[in-house]
C-alpha cells in the first residue's frame, strides 16, 4: 500500500507530527521548531479582503486611472501617512 499524500496524510493518527518531524529534520531545526518562513524577503505580500461591489469599484478606478490596484493602495496609504505628519511610503 502506498503512503497518503497532500491532505490524505493528514487523515492518519499522528500523521500531521510525523511531517513535521520529517520537514524539520529536512531543514536542519530540532523537532517541534520551526523558522519562520514568510515575510522575511525585501518585499511582503499583503492580502485585503472586500466585499465583491467594493472590489468591482477599487478594479473600476484603477482601470480608469491607468494603473493597479497596488498602486493605488500605496498611493492611499501613503496620503494618510501624511495626512498623520510621517514620511510616505517608498513605492
Amino acid at each position: 500500500m502506498s503512503k497518503p499524500t497532500g491532505l490524505a496524510a493528514f487523515t492518519r493518527k499522528g500523521a500531521a507530527s510525523t511531517q513535521m518531524t520529517e520537514v524539520g529534520q529536512e531543514q536542519g531545526t530540532k523537532q517541534g521548531a520551526r523558522q519562520r518562513g514568510r515575510g522575511k524577503g525585501d518585499v511582503v505580500a499583503l492580502t485585503v479582503r472586500l466585499p465583491r461591489a467594493e472590489w468591482e469599484r477599487v478594479h473600476q478606478l484603477a482601470v480608469s486611472e491607468g494603473v493597479s490596484i497596488q498602486s493605488l493602495a500605496v498611493e492611499g496609504l501613503s496620503k494618510i501617512f501624511t495626512e498623520k505628519g510621517l514620511p510616505k511610503l517608498s513605492s
